[in-house]
């Protein structure tokens, strides 16, 4: 998710629709309508992930949804135990995985509840691992203003094979037009990490076919030092480590449908930049 990235990953409380599966599967019951999307990732080092694709469809109070995504590297500077590169060896990695997600609103759409099962396919230089996990996750509305969530993902197997993720946090709808993001979470093999995002929506009176919104996140994290490209430089986003920001556009009035576009941008230190565009079709 575009938005999920741009808001420094504090989304847990505000997921919704297709996202959900990857963040918060007890927002797949918030969405009102269905939903069909598509995302690219050009991650650092030239990695990208080509294919994500992630479909919710309300039936009532329960939403049934399903995602997939596959990514694959090539290319690999192949070095053995003492450090010799070792020529006309092939590596590649191989991953991907595949969703199917439940939920459903109670008490008058103030309590949302998720789950789904998730199956990784891990294919690292011909060594295959498939595993089967699951997530639970829950949203609790007691006003239009606040929203506090918690999910636990990928439990159900060992932590080795996948890591577990445990999320927590809050959103706060500070009028119309802006929106506000936070989040703790805690993976098995990483440290504790706390996302902060801010969303500033466009009054649709300036605009005549949608709406346009501007975000911004940030992530606690590891210093990833300095970048030396020139533009980074000049906007003083050399040295910006957990920073993101991106915009949103939407439009009901595309051939009948609601269209959005989501982009998010990400200074990654001296690793470079990670960029995400996300599509979304509503009907």
């Amino acid at each position: 998710s575009a938005r999920a990235l741009a808001l420094g990953r504090a989304y847990v409380a505000l997921a919704e629709g297709s996202d959900a599966l990857i963040w918060n599967p007890a927002g797949l019951a918030v969405t009102q309508q269905r939903e069909l999307g598509f995302s690219y990732l050009r991650y650092v080092q030239d990695v990208s992930a080509p294919l994500y694709m992630g479909y919710a469809h309300p039936m009532g109070r329960t939403t049934w949804g399903a995602n997939l995504s596959y990514i694959s590297v090539d290319g690999f500077d192949v070095r053995d135990a003492n450090g010799v590169p070792q020529q006309n060896t092939n590596v590649g990695v191989r991953n991907g995985f595949v969703t199917m997600g439940l939920g459903r609103s109670f008490w008058y759409e103030k309590l949302f509840l998720g789950g789904s099962l998730r199956v990784v396919h891990e294919d690292i230089s011909s060594s295959i691992h498939d595993t089967v996990v699951g997530d639970l996750g829950a949203i609790f509305k007691p006003n239009p203003t606040l929203s506090l969530a918690f999910a636990l993902q990928n439990f159900g197997s060992s932590s080795e094979n996948v890591a577990r993720i445990t999320r927590g946090g809050a959103g706060l709808r500070m009028g119309e037009f802006v929106t506000m993001g936070l989040e703790l979470s805690k993976a098995s093999d990483s440290g504790a990490r706390l996302g902060l995002g801010l969303e500033c929506q466009l009054p649709e009176e300036y605009l005549d076919v949608g709406q346009l919104s501007f975000r911004v996140g940030y992530q606690n994290g590891d210093n990833l030092g300095q970048s030396f490209d020139d533009t980074l430089k000049s906007l003083r986003l050399d040295r910006a480590s957990g920073l993101s920001f991106g915009f949103g556009m939407y439009t009901s009035q595309a051939f009948g449908y609601g269209v959005s576009l989501d982009y998010a941008f990400v200074p990654y230190g001296a690793l470079g930049t990670v960029d995400q565009i996300s599509v979304k079709l509503k009907f």
